[in-house]
């Protein structure tokens, strides 16, 4: 049988051709184009305190988080408006079209106190404000060791859903003044499980040994109501040192840590609270 011979213009023999080299090259200068986004790193620095935390200073505006070396967009920030930002005192200076910029490593904490999101990168300097964002409505088993001051921490307590235990606890206590410092001198504010409890840079520290553990939803029934955790603490405190003694505490501090939720507790924390006097 004969064959059909079909002739192809010479044109389209050439293009044919080139087709793997014109795939090739575009393909090469698109891995170029994504991975040059004209920063340079300049210096990277590396500090000593994981402990800090930061919000937008503007929710409203664009503020990209990147990968390490500024070549790929990971997230907009501000889609993530009740976050705060862990910052791991790590930042990195970059150059961009001869200015150059510090940039901060940093993560997502979750509104509900998740400091393992998947979500970080560095950011822009500028974008962020030093402290845990102030939603604290939105908020919920905030690590205490985030709060800068007294003020800060007292409005969480306030205003958190997670904090209804800590609010009733300090009523207890009318006249004593809750104090952050003391609550990180504490690890978490309670020394009940310490043979001869101390805190630096206090003294005269009262201890409530049969009513911290209360507190601590890893070693007392995680699955009770926080109405009937206070009731045992109120109940424990009326017995060892009634509403008159502690109306009476006006010179001490108290620093106080719970969370309702057992899964954010760790060993080095101890939830309850310490009371006593500055140095």
């Amino acid at each position: 049988m004969n064959k059909k011979i079909i002739n192809v213009p010479k044109r389209i023999k050439v293009l044919i051709l080139l087709m793997p080299s014109l795939i090739i090259g575009f393909a090469t200068t698109m891995i170029s184009t994504s991975a040059n986004s004209g920063y340079t790193v300049v210096k990277r620095m590396t500090g000593n305190n994981a402990d800090v935390a930061y919000h937008l200073a503007n929710n409203s505006k664009n503020a990209y988080l990147w990968n390490g070396t500024h070549t790929k967009a990971k997230a907009n920030l501000r889609n993530y408006k009740n976050y705060s930002w862990r910052y791991y005192g790590k930042s990195v200076i970059l150059s961009h079209n001869s200015k150059k910029s510090v940039y901060y490593y940093i993560q997502g904490i979750t509104p509900n106190g998740n400091e393992g999101s998947k979500i970080r990168g560095i950011v822009w300097h500028g974008y962020l404000t030093p402290g845990v964002n102030p939603n604290y409505k939105q908020l919920n088993n905030i690590n205490y060791r985030y709060f800068n001051t007294d003020s800060e921490y007292l409005s969480y307590v306030k205003k958190s859903p997670s904090q209804k235990l800590t609010r009733k606890v300090l009523k207890l206590f009318p006249n004593t003044q809750l104090s952050i410092k003391l609550t990180k001198a504490a690890n978490g504010a309670s020394p009940w499980a310490w043979s001869s409890p101390t805190v630096d840079g206090y003294k005269n520290i009262l201890e409530f040994p049969t009513v911290q553990r209360y507190f601590n939803k890893r070693f007392y029934k995680p699955d009770i109501s926080d109405n009937t955790r206070f009731k045992l603490i109120k109940d424990g405190l009326d017995k060892s040192y009634s509403q008159t003694k502690r109306n009476a505490l006006s010179q001490y501090q108290i620093g106080i840590y719970y969370y309702n939720n057992p899964h954010r507790l760790i060993d080095d924390e101890a939830p309850g609270f310490t009371i006593a006097i500055p140095e």
